[in-house]
């Protein structure tokens, strides 16, 4: 196994994300006809794949890090069957860790998220290239869209639901250009490379897609490869760096950004924007502070979680209005697929405990009725921890 910065002799083989239905699979299983309580809805059919991290040692020292895990679900007349496979790229092949795996865009460990577009199917990683599968969730291989992507690609894409384009972008650690957007349409052809300027290098792990514009998050997550060999984080929280959010015609330029500033905090994940008149809408899952202490401290503490807030972007008077929705703690923030970039009435997050000392990641959803600024929160009960909803829609 290579080096890693962080030290595993001291990993917590107890930790959270090792245990119940966050710990690993230790087998590559399939299963024909799974036990059904209740009935399945009729008419879902089709197959509902999600991505994880699932350690082939059994442990990590992160629940970011792991291999790929994809876990397919195929839905068929009321009755489901199973499969699972690993992504089978160098980060498993050589069986690495997340450190040293950078440097190699095509070592992903793959485990963040997967999505498919113009008939192909990618699993993500923010760091490096993503890896495409098929429909038996088998490797065909790394994807770089006929060789002209040569950065790594986020993990949170957004397909449009009006032009079915497929919009995203990459952030660098180490080198200008820190931020490059790119644009694929929806036959597959990546049609538009754009490096955007940054005064520093980020982590920028989602962002925002509207109608007709695309809005990065400038938060000062800072990136110093110093800190890797420090800390083992290559990342530290820097408030003084301040806070923007940059704002772009989808078919612009870097020249077409316009920034706007914000109190400084950190958003890992935006729940959905959209445009109104000349203003943008974005609601997004807000912290006031992330990563103060490294990797170790993503969530954990009131002010290290996320709370559901909205900020409205006015284009004419070139400010920002910031309003605090809801005190209850969340992120893993969803809207229905079909309304992305659009306006919509509801959205769905995942609760966090805010009185434990790390990250839990609670067995309650919240339904946020946006129009009324209402919650409402479902139980899933103590047996069950949940991830992110999907909406599946009735064709």
């Amino acid at each position: 196994m290579s080096q890693s910065l962080f030290d595993t002799d001291t990993v917590d083989k107890n930790a959270w994300h090792l245990q119940g239905n966050w710990g690993p699979v230790e087998k590559e299983l399939e299963s024909s006809e799974l036990v059904v309580k209740g009935k399945i809805p009729e008419g879902l059919n089709g197959l509902y794949v999600r991505n994880g991290m699932n350690p082939r040692s059994g442990y990590s020292d992160h629940w970011f890090f792991g291999n790929g895990m994809l876990h397919g679900f195929t839905f068929e007349d009321g009755k489901v069957s199973y499969k699972n496979r690993y992504v089978k790229t160098p980060y498993y092949e050589k069986d690495l860790d997340i450190m040293s795996s950078f440097g190699d865009l095509s070592a992903s460990p793959a485990n963040t998220h997967i999505v498919k577009h113009a008939g192909k199917i990618l699993a993500l990683e923010e760091a490096h290239l993503p890896w495409q599968v098929d429909e038996e969730l088998e490797t065909i291989g790394v994807y770089d869209f006929a060789g002209k992507l040569n950065g790594a690609m986020t993990a949170h894409p957004r397909i449009c639901p009006k032009t079915g384009e497929l919009l995203f972008f990459s952030y660098s650690m180490i080198a200008e250009p820190y931020l490059t957007y790119y644009r694929v349409n929806a036959t597959g052809d990546l049609i538009q490379v754009e490096p955007i300027e940054l005064p520093r290098a980020v982590m920028m792990h989602d962002w925002n897609v509207t109608e007709n514009h695309v809005v990065f998050m400038d938060l000062p997550i800072i990136s110093d490869m110093n800190l890797a060999v420090e800390t083992g984080s290559p990342f530290g929280f820097k408030p003084e760096c301040g806070a923007r959010l940059g704002v772009m015609p989808r078919d612009g330029s870097n020249s077409d950004v316009r920034w706007f500033e914000i109190d400084p905090c950190f958003v890992f994940h935006p729940l959905n924007s959209y445009e109104e008149g000349n203003k943008i809408i974005l609601y997004v899952c807000k912290q006031k502070e992330a990563m103060v202490g490294g990797f170790q401290e993503v969530y954990g503490g009131d002010t290290t979680i996320g709370r559901l807030w909205k900020w409205t972007i006015d284009l004419e008077l070139g400010e920002v209005k910031e309003e605090q929705i809801d005190d209850a703690a969340c992120d893993f923030p969803r809207v229905d697929d079909r309304r992305t970039g659009l306006k919509t009435d509801y959205g769905y997050c995942m609760t966090l405990d805010t009185n434990a000392e790390s990250l839990t990641l609670g067995n309650h959803a919240h339904k946020y009725d946006l129009v009324n600024n209402k919650r409402f929160t479902h139980d899933f009960g103590e047996e069950c921890k949940r991830r992110r909803a999907r909406i599946c829609t009735k064709i």
